[in-house]
C-alpha cells in the first residue's frame, strides 16, 4: 500500500536517496545548487512536495517550487517502483497544490528522449523547447472548468 505525506525537513535523508537512485536523469553540474541542505529546507519548506511510502521505505518524491515561476523542481521514483502509479499520484498531488495557489502554467525540465519525458507528455504536458542545458522543457496548464 502506497502513503504519500506533505515533504518535511525530516525527510532530507530520503530525498536524498530517491534523487540519487534513479538511473536516467543523472545530476547535472547546475543541479548541486538545489541539493545543498540550506536550499534544500527553503524549498521544503514553500510546502509542495510530497513523499510516497511503501512500508517503512521511502520510495518516490515530487516537489513543486515558485522560483518565482511555478516549476516542479523534482520528481523521482526508485527504479523497482516504477510503472507502479507513484509518480502520477506524485504529480497529480504537487500539480494540484502549484495551481491551487494560483499558478496559470507550470514548467519543467527532464532529459531529452528519456522514459520520464515520455511520462510527462502522456500526462498532457507539452514540449517548448530545449533549455540552454540542452534538456527539454515541458509545461502544463492550468485547465479551465
Amino acid at each position: 500500500m502506497f502513503v504519500y505525506e506533505k515533504l518535511e525537513v525530516k525527510h532530507l535523508p530520503f530525498l536524498y536517496e530517491i534523487r540519487f537512485s534513479v538511473k536516467e536523469n543523472l545530476l547535472l553540474s547546475h543541479h548541486i545548487q538545489y541539493l545543498m541542505r540550506d536550499q534544500a529546507i527553503k524549498d521544503i519548506k514553500q510546502g509542495g512536495g510530497w513523499i510516497c511510502r511503501v512500508g517503512e521505505e521511502y520510495v518516490g518524491v515530487a516537489f513543486g517550487l515558485f522560483i518565482p515561476e511555478p516549476i516542479i523542481g523534482g520528481l523521482f521514483v526508485k527504479p523497482e517502483y516504477e510503472s507502479m502509479g507513484i509518480g502520477t499520484e506524485l504529480l497529480r498531488k504537487v500539480t494540484d497544490w502549484l495551481f491551487s495557489k494560483g499558478a496559470e502554467y507550470i514548467i519543467l525540465t527532464t532529459d531529452v528522449g528519456t522514459k520520464a519525458e515520455r511520462f510527462y507528455k502522456k500526462n498532457g504536458w507539452v514540449v517548448q523547447g530545449l533549455d540552454e542545458f540542452g534538456q527539454v522543457e515541458l509545461k502544463k496548464e492550468r485547465e479551465l472548468l
